[in-house]
């Protein structure tokens, strides 16, 4: 889904900038990184692409009778994620704006009209499921505005999508853009060689009003990709040929080899841990089925059902979003780590309440040592070369010493390519020095 919407986008531009498009799209370590994953994000970005395709192709339409043809591409987008309306509100206000000047008053009647429309279906699909009255922009904007319950997970100061979301975003791509976004900054009389800048509104108001909102993420810059390639691209086009060829290289190989180390390197543990509990998690212990596994990480650490596919029973620290304002709640994951002994004796003060398999980053070794005094080391699995807070560089199963089996044997697990780890030891080693 994600190539087919690049490959729109790309083909409803000129010759001149569609190689580079295709280079910047095809081979950017964050779209090569997150382009399969089943994320809202990706379906925006892809949306987005669509989207953006249309609306270029609309350019060309000297009657201006599909200048809105885009708009339901929008709606659909706002119903699934609502702040993708964000990239698209100065189009929309001046294309409306410009029809209004004509007017045209039955093209903006009819496009609006069918934009109404997909959200109203949306809302009835929704309303449907949940079996009451379902408004998504609705619920989103109390929860993560009004409520500002995002700030749950984490909070950034104003400045971070531009001092490192955009940088770790585009890599060194973020020179082309700034020579990009000062090349246009001289008024200029020739209309046609402003067309480019029509792109940079949309990222404009998109960054300031996402800065407003103290939780922050990368991905959340996802769809803004498509409208930054489009200034950094006829930059890039400008240079000669061999320059050219050079540049590619270097951004294709450096972007390939950040996403194979994405992918296959960073932070992989938890996911070959849950993989290994899925497939030998019942050999472990002499019980055999029942096995009952307790996940001692920080919210969202590890994947579940996606993975495991048997039957264990798992219990992880929570961090249910406080929806009813109580000045006193406490996140389940904040009080044990605050005291992990105190937590771990008051949920399992009896041995027979104490779970057959535990699951943590080696991190909480020397904290909860005591507590693991009955347990021995079933498996180590390598997670990252760059453990940070909470986060360890692996990841830990541990079995009752009075159930465990022979299958329980302390074997240490690193699935990912041995080149990649003894590149990023030798720039440890380096930085080191």
């Amino acid at each position: 889904i994600t190539a087919t919407c690049e490959y729109w986008f790309i083909q409803s531009f000129d010759a001149k900038l569609r190689r580079w498009l295709a280079v910047l799209l095809i081979f950017n370590w964050h779209t090569l990184y997150s382009g399969s994953r089943t994320l809202i994000n990706t379906v925006e970005y892809c949306l987005t692409c669509l989207t953006l395709a249309v609306y270029q192709n609309n350019q060309k339409d000297v009657d201006m009778k599909k200048s809105l043809q885009y708009l339901p591409l929008v709606g659909l987008g706002f119903i699934l994620r609502p702040t993708s309306a964000l990239l698209w509100a100065p189009f929309c206000a001046i294309d409306v704006f410009n029809l209004l000047r004509k007017r045209r008053f039955k093209t903006i009647l009819k496009w609006l009209s069918l934009s109404l429309a997909v959200v109203v279906l949306c809302v009835i699909i929704d309303s449907v499921f949940y079996g009451s009255v379902t408004i998504t922009p609705l619920n989103f904007f109390i929860v993560n505005v009004y409520n500002n319950l995002g700030v749950n997970y984490g909070t950034h100061p104003w400045h971070w999508y531009l001092s490192a979301g955009l940088p770790a975003l585009l890599g060194p791509l973020i020179f082309p853009l700034v020579v990009s976004l000062t090349a246009r900054a001289p008024a200029r009389s020739n209309l046609a060689s402003r067309e480019p800048d029509r792109f940079i509104l949309p990222v404009v108001f998109n960054l300031v009003c996402l800065s407003c909102l103290p939780h922050k993420e990368m991905r959340f810059l996802q769809s803004s990709l498509p409208f930054l390639f489009l200034l950094i691209a006829p930059t890039l086009s400008k240079y000669f040929t061999s320059l050219q060829r050079m540049l590619e290289v270097i951004f294709v190989v450096g972007n390939v080899c950040g996403a194979l180390f994405l992918s296959l390197v960073h932070q992989r543990g938890v996911v070959d841990a849950a993989l290994f509990i899925g497939s030998s998690g019942a050999e472990l212990t002499i019980k055999g089925e029942g096995v009952e596994l307790l996940q001692l990480m920080p919210c969202h650490s590890t994947p579940l059902y996606s993975h495991i596919h048997t039957n264990i029973s798992t219990r992880f620290l929570e961090c249910t979003p406080n929806l009813q304002n109580d000045e006193s709640y406490r996140e389940e994951a904040d009080i044990f780590y605050a005291d992990p002994e105190s937590w771990l004796q008051n949920n399992f003060s009896q041995d027979s309440e104490k779970p057959d398999l535990i699951m943590y980053f080696d991190v909480l070794t020397p904290t909860i040592k005591r507590y693991l005094e009955d347990y021995t080391v079933c498996a180590t699995f390598f997670h990252t070369m760059f453990p940070e807070g909470k986060v360890g560089g692996h990841v830990v199963i541990r079995a009752k010493k009075s159930l465990a089996t022979l299958a329980c044997d302390n074997r240490f697990i690193d699935g990912s390519p041995r080149i990649f780890r003894d590149i990023v030891n030798i720039f440890k080693a380096v930085l080191k020095i």
